[in-house]
């Protein structure tokens, strides 16, 4: 990575709701097994001026399920059930 120029570099990001484009190392927290993670922005836009505890507030990314270890599958089919319920 130091060999290359900045724009010739690969990054892997994720685009999140309500913040926006983010290179993956930038996730405050994860959860592997879920596949939950917690964005923070460092930004505000002009709708949000008058809100800068939009700066502290963790935004939600939800992993395709289908992805998830088995173990995370499980856990969704079942909050699914209870939602049926």
């Amino acid at each position: 990575m130091g060999y290359l120029p900045g724009f010739a570099t690969p990054r892997i990001v994720c685009d999140v709701p309500f913040v926006g484009k983010r290179w993956v190392h930038q996730v405050h927290s994860y959860d592997r097994v879920k596949g939950i993670s917690h964005w923070t922005k460092n930004y505000l836009t002009s709708i949000e001026w008058d809100k800068p505890e939009a700066l502290n507030q963790l935004y939600d990314y939800y992993d395709p399920i289908d992805t998830l270890p088995e173990e995370g599958q499980k856990f969704w089919e079942q909050e699914i059930e209870q939602l049926k319920n």
